[in-house]
């Protein structure tokens, strides 16, 4: 229906909207300001967001539970999986049809509130999950903390370039969204990052509450595998969406292919572009070299038998693909966007490379799929960082810190101080 509708007009529409969300959300913070009543702890916490795939619940929502703040009440879509400490609360289908998907995770996240009373709300991503959580938690007096899982692409411009109908209904900058969505930032009472840049732009845009760095957290799958006990020579795991730009992918692989011809490249994950990578792989005669497999269960299991991942993404915040690869001795070659470079030590660990750049993306893989003994130094290095920054016990004591300084903070006595280390 959306594609019906003029650029012009739907652009118009998309201000309208995103205008009417972010300053009614502004304006119910000004009217309902922060209070100095703390209230009695409930021991639990209510989340809000979507989770694609297994992997992404297993590194956001896990260390939560570990660290020990409550028992976590999970607004989403659908049961991800069944977890200790975690309480699902998804809404029904109809809801969704009657009021939309957004609409019907905030009906259940209301109907959620008045029946566990939470001690925070977190959302996932500004819109709409981080919204819900700031207006919950002004309507109930309880903190709120926006988690800016995708970096700082979710506020600049309006946040026009991230993978969200409403948002990417923009087209280009508005100036005017910005304002009002930056203005929204600065009401919360956490906001958590995944790495140093998106930290420097919150405070570029006046955000003065408590600032912490927390990544998704990653578990090492097993012995480390040498080059020669590895049949996967390049790995894409992600979202299949544009912002990913998994048809940079396919032209590496191709490029790569004239000088490995036996090599070997999979691609791991679904999503909107899934139909037209797999048009793009036979149309460049790629279907022996290159094999799509969709969504899996199994993705780490893949990454221990993989050398190389590529990223060739547009926009990231720091990638849990990247963290889990580099955990499971896979060599990560990524676009140097976002927060990536806080985990890549360039020509160390891994390769950053300009994210438009076909051919450096191709030179760094076949550097290190031609040498096992660079591939093997890179691999060890890359083992090495991972489980010094995103161990799930550290990440669980990270959470713990933070968010009981949060709830601990009298309401309407200021901002808790904040916290730049990522571990």
């Amino acid at each position: 229906m959306l594609n019906t509708i003029p650029r012009f007009l739907l652009r118009a529409l998309a201000i309208a909207v995103l205008a009417a969300v972010y300053g009614g959300a502004l304006l119910l913070c000004r009217i309902l300001r922060r209070h100095g009543r703390t209230p009695a702890r409930s021991g639990c916490i209510l989340v809000i967001g979507t989770f694609h795939n297994p992997n992404w619940f297993h590194a956001h929502v896990r260390p939560l539970v570990r660290s020990g703040v409550g028992e976590v009440i999970l607004v989403c879509d659908e049961v991800v999986e069944n977890a200790q400490g975690v309480r699902f609360e998804c809404p029904p289908r109809w809801l969704g049809f009657v009021a939309s998907r957004a609409g019907a995770k905030f009906c259940w996240a209301l109907r959620a509130t008045l029946r566990y009373r939470p001690d925070l709300y977190m959302g996932y991503h500004i819109l709409p999950a981080g919204v819900m959580a700031l207006v919950l938690g002004r309507l109930f007096g309880r903190p709120a903390c926006y988690q800016a899982t995708s970096g700082a692409a979710q506020l600049a411009g309006g946040g026009w370039s991230v993978e969200n109908r409403l948002l990417s209904a923009l087209q280009r900058p508005s100036a005017l969204v910005e304002r009002l969505v930056n203005g929204v930032v600065r009401e919360f009472d956490s906001v958590v990052v995944r790495g140093s840049g998106t930290e420097a732009h919150m405070r570029r845009i006046g955000y003065q509450g408590s600032l912490a760095v927390i990544t998704g957290s990653v578990d090492i799958p097993g012995p480390w595998r040498d080059f020669s006990a590895r049949s996967i020579d390049l790995v894409f795991v992600g979202r299949l969406a544009e912002i990913k730009r998994p048809d940079r992918f396919i032209a590496v692989a191709a490029a790569l292919a004239k000088a490995l011809p036996r090599m070997r490249a999979v691609v791991v994950g679904d999503g909107p572009e899934a139909a037209a990578l797999k048009t793009l792989v036979r149309e460049a005669g790629m279907e022996s070299s290159v094999q799509l497999l969709g969504q899996r269960s199994d993705v780490n299991d893949l990454l221990a038998v993989s050398r190389v991942l590529l990223l060739t993404s547009r926009s990231e915040g720091v990638s849990i693909a990247m963290l889990e690869a580099m955990a499971a001795g896979a060599v990560p070659v990524v676009a140097d966007v976002g927060d990536l470079g806080d985990f890549i030590e360039n020509g160390v660990n891994g390769y950053l490379v300009a994210q438009d750049d076909i051919a450096g993306y191709a030179r760094a893989a076949l550097a290190l799929l031609s040498s096992e003994a660079l591939w093997r130094r890179f691999s060890r290095q890359a083992l090495a960082s991972s489980a010094e920054a995103t161990g799930v016990d550290a990440i669980a004591r990270r959470w713990n810190q933070h968010l009981r300084a949060v709830m601990a903070k009298p309401r309407g006595s200021g901002h808790v101080a904040s916290s730049s280390s990522p571990v």
